[in-house]
């Protein structure tokens, strides 16, 4: 990914395990502008890269600065860990230029956001930027209490309306969904970020009143498993060297490549970023990414290798 040296220019405690930090040029250039869904690459530790969102959408214009905020994950692997114990004000990290997997359309069509917990960090840039054009918007924030819920006051100072539902105030009950989806036209675009059940039950929901899917827009903060019971070893082909590759079953093509010798761009390995999507020529694919629409599944034209597998025995990749 194309590098940047950012300073820490302020750290800022937002909610419960949950910390914002302000990254700007050290030399006060103005940085790569963003659209709202947008993230950035953060090399948190040496060989340990997190894509996180952008909070504050520039129009696309550049930037003084990034925000990012980031949940403090129980069971992280040394990315949240590491932000949250290290990364202070004044301290140089590097990051990625702006990348957007999770854009806003541009229309005026009604639009309801729906967030999990730190999955608000790109539906609050989405809230702005429709703020910021005078259209309007209905945010539902989901959370385990108040406490762990970050960026409240910012919503409320918009110019929308804000839905809030938390666990501990309901019995622990999770968010009832479907009543969500009650009155909403199906000209409505939805957004939808946050936890693994959440999103199921959205894309469940929206399948039985037949929201279009065009109009179903997700963005994952917590991937998928790249290994799964029942899972089968299978070839992948090279095709600009015909080069043919094992993948065992306790293997995602993505390790198998780097054993090989082969490395392809990743940041996340949880099937969320994109970074390491690839073009499939020849086979047909099992998709377990974040990123992809059932209709871009059916094509089949291109496949997140770190989580995704084949169906059958064989695929080729335009590599």
């Amino acid at each position: 990914m194309e590098i940047q040296n950012l300073k820490v220019v302020a750290r800022r405690e937002l909610a419960q395990s949950i910390v914002e930090w302000t990254l700007a040029d050290p030399n006060d250039r103005l940085l790569p502008g963003c659209h709202a869904g947008a993230h950035i690459d953060v090399c948190v530790a040496p060989g340990i890269v997190r894509a996180y969102s952008l909070v504050q959408p520039s129009g696309g214009a550049p930037t003084p600065s990034y925000v990012i905020a980031v949940a403090l994950d129980p069971q992280s692997r040394g990315g949240s860990a590491r932000l949250h114990q290290h990364l202070k004000a004044g301290d140089l990290v590097q990051v990625g230029i702006p990348r957007n997997h999770f854009p806003l359309a541009d229309s005026e069509a009604p639009v309801l956001l729906i967030a999990g917990g730190i999955g608000v960090t790109p539906l609050l840039a989405m809230a702005r930027e429709r703020a910021a054009s005078g259209r309007p918007w209905r945010i539902v924030v989901a959370a385990r209490s108040p406490e762990h819920a970050a960026y409240m006051p910012e919503l409320q100072s918009l110019p929308g309306e804000l839905i809030t539902y938390f666990d501990s105030e309901h019995g622990g009950r999770p968010l009832d969904i479907p009543a969500l989806f009650r009155g909403v036209d199906h000209s409505t675009h939805i957004y939808c970020c946050g936890p693994k059940p959440m999103m199921d039950a959205v894309r469940e929901c929206a399948q039985s009143v037949s929201h279009p899917e065009s109009h179903l827009h997700f963005e994952s903060f917590s991937g998928v498993a790249a290994i799964a019971e029942g899972d089968q070893g299978f070839v992948v082909r090279l095709s600009s060297s015909g080069r043919e590759i094992e993948v065992p079953p306790d293997c995602s093509i993505l390790d198998a490549l780097e054993d090989a010798g082969v490395i392809v761009p990743s940041v996340c390995h949880e099937g969320n970023c994109g970074t390491c999507e690839c073009t499939v020529l020849e086979g047909e694919v099992d998709h377990r990414d974040q990123i992809l629409s059932e209709d871009e599944r059916l094509a089949n034209r291109s496949m997140m290798i770190c989580v995704s597998r084949a169906r059958g025995e064989r695929l080729v990749l335009d590599l």
